[in-house]
């Protein structure tokens, strides 16, 4: 038994031997980083010196860990081996271009890695930039006063603060010209002489209180050859209401568009008595066509319409107007005949013959040498062209607005009167853009005068300014001349491009007499009857004016 024992114990401690010599040696596990996603902000105004955040992980083994960036946004970003995040050397945060930034943030403890996504908000800072103005040019007449304005100054401030503006001029050490707020004037005792100086040049700065910007501005000295002498006179008309009569004998409700035959006969479109008046040149009216409001074809009084805005003629002496609230264009032959040229009566845009066309709420018509009566569709803001034969088609804009361009590409607010010139370019007041376009028969669409803001300023293209300009017509040597229905008066636009007033100084009344004395009320609708000689319907104090241009050597 003692011998068994003993050799059971041996052979334990073999064992046991044999146990700890032969076990191999065991290897810890090594756990991966973790990280999250992580968001910091950072102010638009800081530096590459400026830490934005440290970045963190955890890591189980409590190993030291090392953060690097895998990918980065715009290159803009660094990071320490510690995970300070900041700005590369030489680059800065702008709100303005983009107000975040992701980037992937790798951390290793040198032998397993991790991932994930950092978000930079950048926070605005309120930053005053500098105002923006750039150079320009005006032209203006050599017997300009004192007191009237040479032009606008255009400038913008990007934070919208008020500018205060400030002229040097270097051609003239008296300072032959002021600036009053935005506005360019000559100075008291200065005048302009064109056999003299052509040209001048100022300089005016613009400052927001803090930052300034300057422009050189030209001012270009028109010559005057002659003296025209403008006088405005009452045709017909006096009070509001319907009479047959001579002259002031006669009475309209809101007579609107007008136009002249072959024969020197004025006809005018009396919109609240639905008819349509002729007034001989001795001043005698009549009643051409219409009656009561409605809708009716027929001759003379047989014949109905709604609110008959605009009249235009052709070289047979047809007439064509814009029906309004009948959606029609009618057409008047020197009988009287009235009938329907296009338009369903249903309000609409389709373009179709004759009947089968639609149109909403047209306002304006004119013809060309060939016969084509083109149609401002005021509701639908397009210009439509009629062939004789009553075919309707769109030849400029599309949707409400203002653009440029190539027919629907174009866009209109609302276009009123409009004439064709010798060339077949068509001139359409876009009335509540406050601009004249020109339409070419091709259907390009270009800007003439106006800037889009309702005013009143007497300058060159866009930097003359209207007021819902109404109707227009064209004179033997392409002049425009425009009744600027809000500002009270008629004005002149050269070929050139240069509008100045002829009639009207902007004041409410009925007033005859030169043209700076006369008032209107509302000008309306204007015709040309050659030789200077001009009628203008006066809407609201229910007249027509007649205006006549001389000019002397």
């Amino acid at each position: 038994m003692k011998t068994l024992k003993l050799l059971l114990l041996s052979t334990a401690i073999l064992l046991l031997s044999c146990s700890k010599d032969d076990d191999p040696a065991i290897t810890p596990v090594n756990n991966v980083p973790e990280i999250k996603s992580q968001s910091f902000n950072a102010s638009e105004s800081v530096t590459d010196t400026d830490v934005l955040g440290t970045v963190e992980a955890t890591d189980e083994d409590k190993e030291e860990l090392s953060y690097s960036i895998t990918a980065n946004s715009d290159d803009l970003f660094e990071i320490t081996k510690a995970g300070a995040l900041s700005l590369v050397t030489g680059k800065t945060l702008d709100f303005e271009t983009k107000t975040t930034h992701e980037i992937t943030v790798e951390v290793t403890d040198g032998k397993a890695k991790a991932a994930a996504k950092i978000t930079i908000t950048v926070i605005d800072v309120d930053e005053n930039m500098p105002p923006v103005i750039a150079d320009q040019t005006f032209s203006v007449a050599e017997n300009i006063n004192a007191t009237d304005v040479i032009g606008t100054i255009v400038a913008t401030d990007p934070d919208g603060d008020n500018l205060t503006y400030t002229l040097t001029n270097p051609d003239n050490p008296t300072t032959a010209f002021i600036i009053e707020d935005d506005k360019i004037k000559l100075s008291q005792g200065e005048s302009l002489d064109f056999e003299t100086t052509t040209s001048h040049v100022v300089t005016i700065t613009a400052s927001d209180g803090t930052l300034t910007a300057s422009a050189q501005i030209t001012i270009n000295v028109t010559d005057v050859v002659e003296t025209s002498t403008v006088t405005v006179s009452t045709f017909a008309g006096s009070f509001s209401g319907y009479v047959d009569a001579t002259g002031t004998a006669a009475r309209f409700a809101l007579p609107s568009g007008c136009a002249i035959d072959s024969h020197g006969n004025l006809f005018v479109a009396d919109v609240s008595n639905q008819r349509i008046r002729k007034i001989t040149p001795a001043g005698v009216v009549t009643t051409f066509a219409g009656s009561t409001f409605g809708y009716a074809d027929g001759t003379g009084a047989a014949a109905k319409f709604n609110f008959p805005y605009d009249i235009a003629i052709d070289a047979n002496d047809n007439l064509y107007v814009a029906d309004s609230n009948n959606n029609r264009i009618r057409k008047i032959t020197p009988a009287g005949v009235v009938t329907t040229l296009a338009g369903s009566g249903i309000s609409g845009s389709a373009n179709g013959t004759g009947t089968a066309a639609r149109f909403n709420g047209p306002r304006g018509v004119a013809v060309d040498a060939s016969g084509n009566v083109y149609v401002s569709d005021y509701g639908n803001h397009r210009i439509r062209k009629v062939t004789p034969t009553g075919v309707v088609t769109n030849l400029a804009g599309g949707s409400p607005g203002f653009a440029d361009g190539t027919g629907l590409n174009a866009r209109f607010n609302h276009p009123s009167g409009l004439t064709v010139n010798s060339n077949g370019d068509i001139y359409v007041c876009d009335n509540s853009n406050h601009r004249v376009r020109k339409i070419t028969p091709a259907g390009v669409v270009a800007t003439i005068v106006g800037n889009g803001t309702a005013g009143f300023l007497d300058n060159t293209g866009t930097s003359a300014r209207f007021s819902y300009p109404r109707d227009i017509t064209v004179d033997a040597n392409d002049n425009l001349y425009v009744t600027d229905f809000g500002n009270r008066r008629v004005r002149k636009i050269t070929p050139a491009k240069v509008v100045t007033t002829i009639a009207g100084n902007g004041s409410t009344g009925s007033t005859d007499g030169d043209g700076t004395v006369a008032t209107f009320n509302s000008a309306y609708g204007i015709a040309s009857a050659g030789s200077g000689i001009f009628y203008v319907t006066d809407n609201g104090s229910s007249r027509i004016r007649k205006i006549v241009i001389s000019n002397t050597p």
